[in-house]
């Protein structure tokens, strides 16, 4: 099973202002909670990819280090990918997408997490995180809404 959340909210910055928030993970931690220390900041290549390392908190789970590949589609989409080969791989599969569509009162930004976990942590994790995640990325995104608000 994957445990899956999404939500959508109407932003009032352009998709590129959304999207160039999100890629700075030191300022995105004011509205992503789940993100603790930043040791790797993004770096895009030519090709609109690259990696960051940040210290990950889930519910139930204490902070750790994990390491994510990140492409974007300019200024479209924005995904987050658990790097193989790290630790945190041994207990779950990550991605996080923003996908942004100009609007008339600035861009509709959707995002959404998918996680399946290992087992045996599937059993543990999945019950414990499925409402959690969906509550947390609806707060994720209003605190989204109300930092970008204020720029314009």
């Amino acid at each position: 099973m994957t445990v899956h959340a999404e939500a959508s909210r109407v932003v009032p910055a352009s998709s590129r202002e959304v999207l160039e928030f999100v890629l700075d993970l030191d300022r995105y931690r004011q509205a992503d909670t789940k993100i603790g220390r930043v040791t790797r900041p993004i770096t895009l290549d030519e090709h609109d990819e690259g990696r960051t390392r940040y210290w990950g908190r889930l519910r139930g789970t204490p902070p750790a280090p994990d390491t994510n590949i990140v492409r974007l589609t300019r200024w479209h989409e924005l995904t987050f990918t658990g790097a193989p080969h790290q630790p945190a791989r041994l207990l779950l599969d990550f991605t996080g997408r923003f996908r942004c569509t100009e609007t008339d009162a600035g861009c509709r930004v959707t995002h959404d997490y998918e996680m399946r976990f290992r087992r045996p942590f599937r059993w543990v994790y999945e019950p414990l995180l499925e409402h959690w995640l969906q509550v947390e990325l609806e707060a994720e995104l209003d605190r989204v809404q109300r930092i970008l608000s204020p720029a314009r």
